[in-house]
């Protein structure tokens, strides 16, 4: 797989086991056109559980939410998950 991405991704979080992934997360993606989207595993008020997509057109605009899930049970396997998700989610705007 190849990832091409003309933004910036941010990687912040303690992964504390490598199975069962039990850690808070933020995998953030940003363009200088202002569009962000990212996978975060952390409390928010805005979806039931910690890990969910959100994204958001550009500074002015409101973030959409959506839960997700992956199946990795390592912090390696989680890492190559969030490439493939990003990969899916950003391919139409290329």
């Amino acid at each position: 797989m190849s990832v091409v991405l003309a933004g910036s991704i941010v990687l912040m979080g303690i992964i504390r086991a490598r199975t069962s992934i039990r850690a808070y997360y933020t995998f953030h993606y940003s363009e200088s056109s202002g569009f962000d989207c990212g996978f975060h595993c952390k409390p928010n008020p805005h979806v039931d559980g910690l890990l969910h997509y959100q994204e958001r057109e550009n500074t002015d605009s409101a973030y959409s939410y959506e839960p997700v899930s992956f199946n990795a049970r390592s912090a390696s396997g989680l890492l190559w998950e969030l490439f493939d998700a990003f990969d899916e989610r950003l391919r139409d705007r290329r």
